[in-house]
């Protein structure tokens, strides 16, 4: 299972879905209310391109939800929307044009909870239905129905005050009458949005009525990572926060990280948690999201090789994909993992994980950043409700809480 926003032409730049221009980790809004979610993009072009956009409804695990007519999860006037919000960047080096699309919106609505998926496509005569996709952007829908409680702790079943975060959780889902809560109910956890370490379903470790706890349990000790880097990528004339040097090399602005370390301490730092957020000191009081440029960021790692194991660039913008777009590649006469992203000017938080080969893609904090007791991470409960006669699974809950050393 997978929760995954992600780009899949080169031409799409700077995918983003957020709820009310919230920093949640996780783009949930609720069911009923005013909220709506905004994804953005960037194509790479000055020129206007017809985008248009369908929505599938999805099951807990995210498959589309087969079981349903598209009436039933949705109210829409087209079966295929066209995203009108566009604007050409202004006064940049390399030229792009931004997109906009909201929902709800006068075209879809969406009339139910759980998961759902937007799949953006580009008109192209080469593609066998005149379309192609570009990009897929995943949010979901909550109708706040649970009670969900939470805690972390680093006294855990594994270690005390050393590498792991224990979380205890309790859900009440007494209001939905359930008769079998154990089997009825599935909670996904996830450790600062991270879908490739979330836990996802585990069994509860006793349930009392329609109160399901997971206490005392290994699943939900998560390892505890260290404070995210960062850097600040403001101007092109002088070098930000984190950065060694900026300058212009035809035809991109180029900007080189001071090299990174293995980390064999903890790092107190006031992080993000893999956030960005697209901002610039170029432009002229206008939206950053059309005046920021693209430049070429270098990133360098000074480490031994480590054998049998990728490392990756992560943050939230990687829509946490270990993929080839992220992956560092290693210098032997350096003695460094090196890598080179195309990004646009902001600040940005980050981490380098090491995904060990023929393992099941999860990322390891350990091997570069270390794991420490005292790092502060975030973490997001989603519950889930479905019944043997219920035909979708409805996001019944969301909360998070946050581990912050006292």
């Amino acid at each position: 299972m997978a929760q995954r926003s992600m780009t899949l032409s080169d031409e799409i730049r700077t995918l983003k879905v957020v709820v009310d221009g919230g920093e949640r980790k996780i783009p949930v809004m609720r069911l009923g209310t005013g909220e709506r979610v905004n994804i953005s993009f960037d194509d790479m072009t000055h020129d206007y391109r017809r985008f248009t956009y369908t929505l599938q409804h999805c099951t807990w695990d995210w498959q589309v939800s087969d079981n349903l007519f598209e009436s039933e999860f949705m109210e829409a006037s087209v079966d295929e929307g066209v995203i009108e919000g566009y604007t050409q960047s202004m006064n940049t080096s390399v030229l792009y044009t931004h997109y906009e699309v909201c929902l709800p919106n006068a075209y879809m609505r969406p009339l139910i909870s759980g998961n759902y998926r937007l799949t953006i496509s580009v008109e192209d005569d080469d593609a066998d239905d005149g379309r192609r996709p570009v990009a897929i952007a995943c949010f979901s829908v909550v109708e706040p129905v649970v009670g969900i409680n939470a805690s972390v702790s680093t006294n855990t079943e594994l270690d005390w005050n050393d590498r792991h975060q224990q979380l205890t959780l309790q859900v009440n889902g007494g209001a939905l009458q359930p008769r079998d809560a154990r089997t009825e109910f599935k909670a996904v956890i996830l450790q600062n949005g991270r879908w490739d370490n979330a836990v996802i379903a585990p069994e509860p470790t006793s349930v009392m009525g329609t109160t399901l706890l997971w206490e005392h349990d290994r699943r939900l000790a998560f390892p505890a990572g260290n404070e995210y880097r960062k850097f600040e990528m403001l101007s092109t004339r002088y070098p930000g926060m984190g950065l060694m040097s900026t300058g212009y090399y035809a035809p991109y602005y180029h900007a080189t990280l001071f090299p990174a370390e293995v980390r064999r301490n903890y790092l107190y730092d006031e992080d993000r948690n893999g956030r960005c957020v697209i901002r610039t000191e170029d432009g002229f009081g206008g939206s950053p999201d059309t005046e920021s440029d693209y430049m070429l960021t270098h990133f360098v790692l000074e480490a031994d090789s480590i054998p049998d194991a990728t490392i990756y660039i992560n943050g939230d913008w990687t829509h946490d994909l270990m993929t080839p777009s992220y992956r560092m590649h290693y210098n032997l006469a350096n003695g460094t993992y090196e890598a080179v992203l195309l990004l646009k000017q902001g600040y940005y938080s980050y981490q380098y994980l090491a995904v060990p080969a023929g393992g099941d893609g999860t990322g390891h904090t350990a091997p570069i950043e270390g794991d420490f007791y005292q790092t502060e991470n975030e973490y997001d409960i989603l519950v889930y409700y479905s019944t043997p006669s219920q035909r979708y699974d409805r996001l019944v809950g969301y909360a998070g809480t946050t581990y912050r050393l006292k």
